[in-house]
């Protein structure tokens, strides 16, 4: 039985107690024992100062333990510059609990400056984004070099570590030693190196993942494939074809995806072949027969889908957003307009608005979007979200500005869509934002007269908190000063302090941005 310690012995007579037993004094050696013989011979007070004097022992400091490895490397010095004071404190203020919706936003601003945040940060932030994933790639995009480095030395934050790959000493990609990692490492530095390699050198890492490809399991299979979307080519088709009849459904469809993307790839060329059979067009109509539901479509990696537009429909919108695009027609607002007519138009138009995405072709994009913002159903307005990129903003505003309109003149309920306009991308210019401004001052007093939808009214304005140019701050702050607010409902009257709030809050995050950029541009 191993020997106590001067601090268990005094631990085990403490519990038993001085009454029941007369205490023992712990022994030790040097210095300690001297001060521990000095006790006086009262039964409490032995007690008492003994562990008066261990308790200041152990405090006064310990000898550290022998480090018998290798020490860490040093950390690189920062690349980029370190935030300012005032971005710091709104950080501080977003991870202590309050204005938590702001966040990716912050991360997001401080990226595009080429900023870091204080070291003394990098745990909290590090730790959310253990436990938020979709925070993940802008977390690593702030923490700098001194985040990355503790990355590496805590396993609960590999995520953000970033992936160095090992290198030969003319200072070469060391291949042999990276497809060592990739067989020995887990899941998630796998994937990490996977796309770290990929970017590249594209054809070594396709072969490196080609040579596993029999032993990987059926989830990472199709994560690995979403992978290749890094640097894709024709190159890369020969593999994906491969994954095509893998025996996994979200393996076929990842890779039946990235093969769209590639116009020339055979998988195109087999959709163009396939598609004559089901739609013909002849001057100002259109023929369209749905495919049929037999399981056939599984070796080119679609499923039918279960939704709005029915599963066969829904095999002939995947169908279409197979086809190059150049296929159809030089026309695209006139073959839209035909196409309208049709019972199952839906499945052809919802099929040229992804291939349009696929392909990044701007003349579509154009087009569709007109098409969307002319129809009926405000839930048409989501469809729009997967062109925006492929269009200048300021056309993109000027088509909603229209479309927001034209809503308000026909008395059609906007207030529906405004929620939806807010997940279509980042802050609007201020001229739009006003804009939007403009139609919800209108109706803002019949809004707070309705108890009944306070909740969604609340709900709008938070969105609009997060999604309006925040600029705008000193308008909402104005109107708000000229309502009578203490004739509103508490739940009105917060709803409305707690919009101008975070819109204040973004406004001060903004502000901070632009007096940092012109700093820079005056040095």
């Amino acid at each position: 039985m191993p020997q106590q310690t001067p601090w268990e012995t005094l631990v085990a007579n403490a519990l038993i107690g001085t009454d029941r037993q007369t205490p023992q004094l712990p022994t030790s050696e040097g210095q300690l024992q001297a001060l521990l013989n000095q006790v006086p011979s009262d039964l409490e007070a032995t007690l008492l100062q003994s562990a008066g004097i261990l308790a200041s022992y152990q405090q006064a400091g310990q000898c550290p333990l022998p480090n018998e490895g290798q020490l860490p490397d040093l950390c690189p010095p920062e690349r980029v510059s370190l935030c300012s004071d005032q971005t710091h404190q709104h950080l501080q203020t977003i991870l202590s609990g309050e204005y938590k919706e702001v966040l990716s936003e912050l991360l997001r601003l401080m990226a595009q400056a080429h900023q870091h945040i204080p070291a003394e940060t990098l745990p909290t932030l590090l730790e959310k984004g253990r436990r938020k994933t979709e925070l993940r790639p802008s977390i690593q995009a702030v923490i700098g070099e001194r985040g990355r480095w503790l990355a590496r030395h805590n396993s609960a934050w590999a995520y953000a570590a970033g992936q160095i790959l090992p290198q030969t000493d003319t200072g070469e990609i060391d291949q042999e030693a990276v497809e060592n990692l990739w067989k020995t490492s887990d899941h998630t530095l796998r994937v990490d190196l996977l796309k770290t390699f990929r970017s590249l050198n594209p054809r070594a890492a396709r072969e490196m993942l080609a040579a596993t490809w029999k032993q990987e399991k059926a989830k990472d299979r199709a994560i690995f494939v979403a992978a290749l979307k890094t640097r894709l080519s024709l190159a890369d088709e020969p593999f994906l074809e491969v994954a095509l009849c893998d025996r996994t459904q979200d393996v076929r469809t990842c890779a039946g995806d990235l093969l769209a993307h590639l116009p020339e790839s055979q998988y195109c060329q087999r959709m163009t072949e396939r598609v004559q059979t089901y739609i013909q067009f002849e001057g100002d109509t259109v023929t369209i027969q749905l495919p049929k539901d037999d399981g056939s479509w599984k070796d080119e990696g679609l499923e039918p889908l279960s939704g709005k537009l029915g599963k066969r429909a829904s095999l002939l919108m995947q169908i279409v957003a197979a086809v190059p695009l150049g296929v159809w027609s030089d026309d695209p607002p006139s073959l839209i307009e035909v196409a309208h007519n049709h019972q199952h138009s839906a499945a052809l138009i919802q099929g040229w608005t992804l291939a349009t995405q696929k392909q990044a072709n701007a003349v579509w994009a154009k087009a569709l979007l007109h098409y969307w913002l002319q129809q009926p159903e405000p839930a048409a307005l989501i469809e729009t979200k997967l062109i925006f990129d492929l269009l200048p903003a300021q056309h993109i505003e000027a088509q909603l500005e229209s479309w927001l309109n034209n809503l308000q003149s026909q008395s059609t309920s906007w207030k529906g869509v405004l929620k939806d306009l807010t997940l279509l991308g980042p802050p609007p210019s201020l001229e739009f934002s006003q804009t939007i401004w403009g139609l919800l001052k209108a109706d803002i007093c019949q809004q707070l007269s309705h108890p009944q939808q306070a909740y969604q009214f609340r709900s709008l304005l938070q969105s609009l908190a997060l999604y309006l140019h925040p600029d705008l701050a000193d308008e909402v702050v104005a109107y708000v000063n000229t309502l009578d607010i203490h004739s509103l409902s508490i739940y009105h009257q917060d709803s409305l302090m707690d919009w101008r709030n975070l819109l204040q809050f973004r406004q001060s995050i903004y502000a901070d941005f632009r007096k940092g950029s012109l700093q820079d541009r005056q040095d």
